[in-house]
């Protein structure tokens, strides 16, 4: 029996275009990139219940939490950055005020302090963001593969295959490359899957395996 999935195929298609263009619109491309997420997921559940298989619903919506957390933490840091440095000159000018009893030693150490915090914690963020990238791209590529068993689409199996190099290879940046090559493919994925995909058979509620 073949179900009739062409209003969830475009949302997804339009949802993907827009979590991608996101990335690369000034000032409202986060809403925009998290408006294209939840219609994908909106797209994601509809086609699970459509086939009885809610696999990629599950997965992307774990990668969707995931990349909140990106979110949060990217402008959690540019404040934290911001009030440490804030904190440090504050500190600085403190210290080298008429009582201190040796100003350049004071004046050195302050400004070890200023310069070397925000560039810990920026390091620190960064390495953070990649491992929370690869979780991303981890969860990505478990949707994405099962829309290819669902659909037998083969875009939907490039971008997985994507995502899974783009995990392996974000802490040398190229990953990122990757994981948005893979995006580019879940918008082809959607765009050539089938109108009609079959529903997969429920087993008998007193079935079971010995």
């Amino acid at each position: 029996m073949t179900v009739n999935v062409r209003s969830e195929k475009n949302l997804g298609m339009w949802g993907s275009i827009l979590a991608l263009l996101g990335g690369f619109v000034p000032y409202i491309g986060s809403v925009l990139a998290l408006v294209g997420s939840i219609l994908v997921l909106v797209a994601l559940h509809g086609i699970g219940n459509a086939v009885g298989d809610d696999r990629p619903f599950k997965n992307y919506l774990f990668a969707f939490i995931v990349g909140i957390a990106v979110l949060v933490l990217f402008i959690f840091v540019i404040f934290a950055t911001f009030g440490l440095t804030m904190s440090g000159l504050s500190v600085h000018e403190e210290f080298s005020g008429p009582i201190t009893a040796a100003p350049s030693e004071s004046m050195s150490i302050t400004n070890e302090y200023t310069e070397a915090l925000p560039l810990m914690i920026i390091s620190g963020v960064f390495l953070l963001v990649v491992l929370i990238t690869v979780v991303n791209a981890y969860f990505e590529m478990k949707a994405w593969s099962a829309m290819y068993e669902i659909t037998r689409t083969k875009s939907f199996e490039d971008a997985a295959n994507w995502f899974k190099w783009g995990a392996i290879t974000a802490i040398v940046l190229v990953g990122f490359l990757l994981i948005f090559i893979a995006r580019i493919f879940v918008i082809l994925g959607f765009s050539n899957m089938p109108d009609e995909l079959e529903e997969k058979p429920q087993l008998p509620l007193d079935s079971h395996i010995a």
